[in-house]
């Protein structure tokens, strides 16, 4: 399931498809969630489902602020608790938290919830300087206090972090730079790190430019192959020129182009691949096949 929000519709919309390459409009191409039902803006949604079935959204719920958008579902039609949660309300100087997404961090066996924020020292202005936040949750009611959870020691954000078994993949978006094709920042990069508690993301080894320029919001997922091999895939939004891009890789080092073997749905925006095992929520409510 791909969930992902329009430029003239800030609302959480699906697409689903069988092989992560060609992708269907879910719910007949409405949104599940209005943004006029959550607080009136829904950018950069994330959906992941826990061990339970339960579905749980985050998303960024304004440009400026200390909070994230967050609900849940358990047939993702039908949301419930819906809410800002106030994750950097005590950390001062907060001007923004931007794209949110949630791991299972098995080190502490709990979900964690991760954003970008700029946090402005006094006398510097709203200058954007992201760093990667975090806190930790058991049940999505009560967190920690918010932590730095990357810090490259530059502008980073739409952090996502992939399971690779053994170990995590962050990959982020360099935010170094000016808006203009000539950059040499704004793409993504990444950097593996373990699992145990004493290894956060720390960027000593973080990987050159894998997708062109002007590019963010990734999401990474796994599909089987024409030869049935495993191959990685990823998607990222290509915002300034509002078009979508995936790239594909073996080893998650060398990275190929394959968006001319895409089937994006339209105008998508910064969105996040899940493999969804409560298959049965998106049968249900799939008007073909009623």
């Amino acid at each position: 399931m791909f969930s992902y929000f329009k430029t003239d519709d800030e609302s959480l919309y699906a697409a689903v498809s069988e092989d992560g390459y060609a992708w269907k409009e879910w719910n007949g191409g409405s949104p599940v969630l209005q943004g006029k039902d959550a607080g009136g803006r829904i950018r950069d949604p994330f959906v992941m489902e826990d061990e339970t079935g339960r579905f749980h959204a985050v998303w960024t719920d304004s440009w400026e602020g200390t909070t994230i958008g967050y609900a849940w579902s358990d047939d993702l039609m039908r949301w419930k608790g819906i809410q800002s949660l106030p994750v950097m309300a005590d950390v001062d100087g907060t001007l923004n938290c931007w794209a949110p997404e949630i791991i299972f961090d098995e080190a502490k066996g709990s979900y964690r919830i991760f954003w970008s924020s700029t946090v402005a020292q006094p006398g510097a202005g709203k200058l954007r300087d992201h760093r990667i936040w975090s806190v930790l949750t058991d049940d999505f009611e009560r967190f920690t206090a918010p932590q730095l959870y990357f810090d490259p020691g530059y502008n980073v954000i739409d952090a996502t972090v992939a399971d690779l078994g053994d170990q995590y993949l962050l990959l982020f978006k360099d935010e170094r730079g000016l808006n203009n094709s000539e950059t040499d920042y704004k793409a993504i990069r990444s950097l593996a790190f373990g699992k145990n508690e004493e290894h956060l993301p720390e960027p000593t080894c973080v990987s050159g430019l894998i997708t062109p320029a002007l590019s963010e919001g990734p999401t990474l997922y796994e599909a089987v192959n024409g030869s049935g091999g495993r191959e990685w895939i990823m998607l990222y939004d290509l915002f300034h020129f509002r078009e979508y891009g995936a790239m594909r890789s073996s080893d998650l080092i060398h990275w190929e182009n394959i968006t001319h073997m895409m089937t994006f749905p339209p105008d998508r925006r910064h969105g996040s691949v899940i493999r969804v095992r409560n298959s049965t929520a998106l049968q249900f409510h799939e008007p073909d096949s009623e």
